[in-house]
This record gives structure tokens, sequence and C-alpha cells, in this order.
């Protein structure tokens, strides 16, 4: 049982008793239970949402769904994986990168953007790299979409990935890493493996390239996922230093399948 169900559990076994309390009790014993019986009641409600809802962007403590966020690895090997493509400018030179140094990676493709940019995705796969569904909008209220809604754009962004590729991914990657009740309903009994990272780039946020790969270097440990952006000027001007600097740490980069040692396509 995940975290989220147990709290769900305790949450109304408590509120239950409580009630059952000031029902048949409460009036004749008072005290401190019946006197404070509104307090309690919101302190309780605040607690449950408030656990729940700050769990929610920490998707790697599995409160609310099996995240997976590394590799179980005794060798010094990492994968490298990119969100939010693909982008017609900075994706191409990305993968030129890439091959440069004879590195495969994942791009968590959105399926909005995979229209008019179908031949960047069918080059990912023909020089080995991975791709994973990244929803179909990225909404910024994707979270908070019905489960229905969530699961209809998890399938819509297959689908066309599998019409350009061939291939129906499992590695899915929940926008902004928010995996919150709607998300975990959306994705029960469905076929994805949810993948989120174990070193976050935050190459979206910061703007000094010295300290996002400082931050990359410093955090790096054997089964790390690494987090990066297609979209970003730190991958376009300098994921060659980054790839660099990994290999001169001692690390190997490999495929994300091979470092989790799951499958990434359906059979």
């Amino acid at each position: 049982m995940v975290p989220f169900r147990r709290l769900t559990l305790l949450f109304f076994i408590t509120l239950l008793s409580l009630n059952l309390w000031n029902i048949f009790y409460g009036k004749s014993a008072g005290g401190f239970v019946f006197n404070h019986a509104i307090l309690l009641y919101g302190l309780l409600i605040t607690t449950y949402f408030g656990v729940s809802f700050a769990m929610a962007f920490l998707p790697c403590s599995n409160f609310h769904h099996h995240v997976i966020c590394g590799g179980v690895t005794d060798d010094h090997a990492v994968s490298i994986t990119f969100d939010d493509g693909p982008d017609p400018v900075k994706t191409p030179l990305i993968l030129k990168m890439l091959e440069k140094h004879d590195v495969k990676a994942t791009f968590f493709q959105i399926g909005k953007h995979l229209t008019n940019n179908e031949q960047l995705v069918k080059q990912m796969v023909e020089e080995e790299h991975l791709v994973g569904n990244h929803s179909y909008s990225h909404s910024n209220w994707f979270d908070l979409f019905s489960p229905d809604k969530i699961r209809s754009e998890l399938l819509e962004t297959d689908r066309l990935i599998k019409n350009i590729t061939g291939k129906s991914p499992l590695f899915f990657r929940p926008p902004f890493g928010v995996v919150n009740p709607l998300v975990s309903m959306a994705l029960k009994n469905m076929h994805w493996k949810t993948i989120c990272w174990n070193i976050r780039s935050l190459d979206t946020m910061k703007t000094d390239p010295r300290k996002i790969k400082e931050k990359i270097l410093r955090k790096l440990k054997p089964g790390a996922i690494i987090l990066l952006h297609d979209t970003t000027p730190f991958t376009e001007h300098h994921l060659e230093a980054l790839l660099t600097a990994i290999k001169n740490a001692g690390y190997k980069i490999v495929p994300l399948d091979i470092l989790l040692k799951l499958p990434a396509y359906a059979s």
C-alpha cells in the first residue's frame, strides 16, 4: 500500500473515531476533545490535505505512486534525459553533440510538439536514443485534470510517437515532476513506468552554466538520472562541456533502459 492510501485510511479512522466520541461521549464527558471539536476537525483536515499536497512535489518519495528516480548499480553508470522537446532549433544541436560523444540519451516528448518535428523524432530512434512520453499538452494545470483526461493525453502522445517511430513508449515522465492522486489514478493499471530523476539540473531556472554544471557534477553517483531540457541555452551551448566533465569524473553515460534494466518500449 502506498503511503497516501495509508494516510487516507488513518485520516478516515481518526475522523470516524472523533465523530463517534463526540456523538456518544462528548457532551456528557466534556473535556478538551468536545470543547475544541471544530479546531480538531480543522487541524485533521488541514494536515491531511497539506501532507498530500506537499508530497505531490516529492515524487521520489513514492507517496502517491510508484516512481523510478534512479538505477541500482555498482558500476559508475548514469543516464541523461531531456524533457519538453522536440525543439526544431535546439534538439538538432543536442543530437549532433550526443553523436559526437557517442552518448545515448532519453527524450521525453510533449505530444503537441511532435507535429512538424516528425523527422527529428525518427532521427532520435535511428541514432538509438530512447523516446518517452511527457504528456500531450504539458499544461500548467495537467496534474489537476481528471484521471480520464490525463490518461487520454498520455494515450494520444503514445499514438503519435508510434505513428512516427513504430514504437510504443513505456516510460512516462510527469510534467513538472508532480505526482498527485489524480495522476496516480490515471496511471493505475496502465502500462507506463513513471520515471523522474535524482539530479535536477534546474537548467530552466538558472542562467549561470558554471553553476548548473557544478551542481550536476556535485551530485553524481552510480545510477543517477540527470534531468535536462531540449529548450534551454545551457543544453544548446554547454552540453559538450557537461558530457566531457561527467566522463572525466569517471562515469559512463548509458541508455536509460540499460541503467534501469527495464524495456523502454512495448513488445
